[in-house]
């Protein structure tokens, strides 16, 4: 679960945004605590004072940033098309975005990271604080739209696939609304492949 960090509530807003900036664009191992603590506006000694180090400061800011994101989309669920729930998700993250710029850039480079001590600790903080998406995306879908044959899981495998293509494939220029622009006419095209006649 995540530490209790007992900080101004300004001077921590300071330092998260700070960090998900640098992490996001340089990764973990070259982001510095020097350029964070600079950009923050913050002492050096702060930063120490509350997050030890740099290694739990980037867990802090993982746990944070996947819980925001979340949390979120998951108290939004109310619709039982599978198409129309991934738009209201995508909508969800846009406006996190807007409040948290760097926040979706960094939760990709977390997934990007290949230092396997690091990669450990993530996937420990993601099992210890958040049920599996299996758990809380599916409750409510209706799978009844699918053609015979078709098993929901697959098909959001198949999305969960396209979304990660579609985010490689835009990495180096991360425009979300136009990536978010392009997963809809894939998500069309899914419907169509997917769904029975009546509900495409």
């Amino acid at each position: 679960m995540m530490q209790e960090v007992h900080i101004p509530e300004d001077k921590k807003q300071r330092i998260i945004r700070a960090a998900m900036e640098h992490f996001a664009k340089n990764g973990y191992k070259k982001a510095t605590m020097d350029e964070i603590v600079a950009a923050a506006d913050i002492s050096k000694g702060l930063i120490f004072h509350y997050f030890g180090n740099k290694k739990k400061l980037y867990l802090y800011l993982y746990e944070f940033a996947y819980g925001l994101v979340y949390d979120r989309i998951v108290k939004s669920f109310e619709r039982e098309d599978l198409f129309e729930r991934i738009r209201e998700s995508e909508q969800i993250k846009l406006a996190v975005v807007s409040e948290y710029p760097y926040v979706l850039d960094f939760l990709l480079s977390v997934r990007r990271e290949t230092d396997e001590q690091l990669r450990e600790k993530i996937s420990r903080v993601k099992v210890e604080s958040f049920p599996p998406w299996k758990e809380t995306f599916l409750p409510g879908l209706d799978a009844s739209k699918l053609r015979e044959g078709i098993g929901l899981e697959k098909v959001i495998k198949i999305i969960s696939w396209t979304t990660d293509g579609l985010l490689a494939e835009h990495k180096d220029n991360f425009v979300l609304e136009d990536i978010f622009a392009e997963m809809d006419e894939y998500l069309d095209l899914m419907r169509k492949a997917f769904y029975k006649e009546e509900y495409q």
